[in-house]
């Protein structure tokens, strides 16, 4: 059974993937919530960012060998249904749809109230429309472009955070990080899903597959790349959150960056300025991964008629999925008016971990179902490592339900309760 791909043009080169994935997964957080990181996990939170990258390996190399076996738009929704059926490749497609748009309007916010802090009396509304608007345009175009913007935006971004962290790593006084375990163990595993969410991203991959020039067999091996490059990066910067400034220091700031002060310590007057415009950059690319990442999810769902077929246009001239990048452009504008729209990066966090689990539940499926389908990539020593994923996720999601704010449970709730209704109702017309 072979997916049928679709007619996207092969713009992005093994450099403009790994800056789609890279950029997609660090956006601001390393900056504006290093309090809440430090208070709820003290320094131990570095051996959280530890346990969650690994969690997150085993879990991008399921999506490796199922990408390089459906090299195919759709991801996780096209895994699912492959190895478990029509309603459990909806469901997962649905959930992220979820975790993939509420991106768009959370940045546009962010980008909108960070802008106002920059020039103080800017609309944060309008910035926040300016920024869906420049992006959907950006993305329309076609994916060369849109790779390019966020190749340079990358560079930015990352040579931000380590113009910040390689100073700091050396001003480190281990004195300032005691005592480590501040929030206790508990503290410390609370944090395993939070940073857990710190790498979505690398999923975008899939979604993007049938738009690279290389070939799978090397594009898949951009996932664990990407994931380790982001470990260093927030590594760096975590110790040098904790271990420049006594950490209590920051975990009890609550300016919007509250690690602005060791900014200005490490870099001078200019230091609070890179750190404003790195975290910029860093919400632009992840804004701008995401847009990518669930059009074509959109896509390859209108495809097989489980979203109206509209979505499944792709333009001849750009070859992109110009409907689908539209739609979620609207919801970025819609969002910049709507801040309680927000929430959704909580209900995001649930919604994701799903799809994980049962990407890696395909993964062993898949393997006793079609053992002589072709795999360009595969994944050694058996079920092992879908397993450990299951280890990490199925935990990590629990937890993450268990922080969830009564909002937030409850729209994830909702999305899912409307998207079996949905499901019933269009495929009973369908047919």
């Amino acid at each position: 059974m072979q997916e049928k791909p679709t007619n996207l043009k092969r713009g992005l080169t093994l450099v403009t993937l790994f800056t789609l994935l890279t950029g997609a997964m660090v956006g601001m957080a390393w900056a504006v919530l290093a309090n809440v990181f430090l208070d709820r996990g003290g320094p131990a939170s570095i051996l959280s960012l530890i346990v969650a990258a690994v969690f997150t390996l085993f879990v991008g190399l399921c999506f490796a060998e199922l990408c390089s076996m459906m090299p195919v738009a759709g991801g996780a929704y096209v895994y699912v249904k492959r190895a478990m059926s029509k309603f459990g490749g909806f469901t997962a497609g649905w959930l992220l749809v979820l975790a993939y748009a509420a991106m768009m309007p959370g940045e546009c916010i962010i980008i909108g109230k960070l802008a106002a802090g920059l020039i103080p009396g800017v609309p944060v509304v309008w910035v926040g429309v300016g920024a869906a608007v420049i992006f959907t345009v950006i993305n329309l175009i076609g994916i060369t472009f849109s790779a390019i913007v966020q190749l340079i935006l990358t560079v930015i971004l990352f040579g931000g955070i380590f113009v910040y962290a390689l100073p700091g790593l050396a001003q480190v006084d281990v004195a300032n990080m005691t005592p480590f375990f501040g929030r206790g163990v508990a503290g410390m595993f609370l944090m395993v899903p939070i940073y857990f969410l710190g790498f979505m991203g690398y999923d975008i991959l899939p979604q993007a597959a049938e738009e690279v020039k290389s070939p799978v067999r090397k594009m898949v091996f951009v996932i664990p790349l990407s994931i380790f490059f982001v470990l260093i990066a927030y590594m760096a910067v975590a110790i040098v959150n904790a271990g420049v400034l006594p950490w209590e220091q920051i975990a009890k700031n609550t300016d919007p960056v509250p690690i602005l002060p060791i900014a200005e310590k490490l870099l001078g007057p200019s230091g609070p300025a890179i750190i404003i415009i790195a975290g910029l950059c860093g919400l632009v690319t992840t804004l701008n991964g995401f847009v990518v990442g669930a059009s074509r999810l959109m896509m390859a769902m209108a495809k097989d008629h489980e979203l109206p077929p509209f979505f499944a246009r792709v333009n001849k001239r750009f070859g992109v999925p110009h409907w689908a990048i539209i739609f979620v452009g609207v919801l970025g504008i819609i969002g910049s008016f709507v801040p309680q729209l927000i929430v959704l990066f909580d209900t995001a966090a649930s919604a994701v971990l799903v799809t994980y689990a049962l990407t890696a539940i395909s993964m062993m499926i898949l393997r006793k179902k079609e053992p002589d389908a072709e795999r360009p990539y595969k994944v050694p020593w058996g079920n092992v490592i879908p397993i450990l994923a299951l280890i990490g996720v199925v935990p990590t999601f629990l937890i993450s339900l268990g922080i969830l704010t009564t909002e937030a449970l409850i729209v994830f709730v909702a999305w899912f309760v409307i998207g079996v209704i949905y499901y019933l109702l269009y495929r009973r017309k369908m047919t």
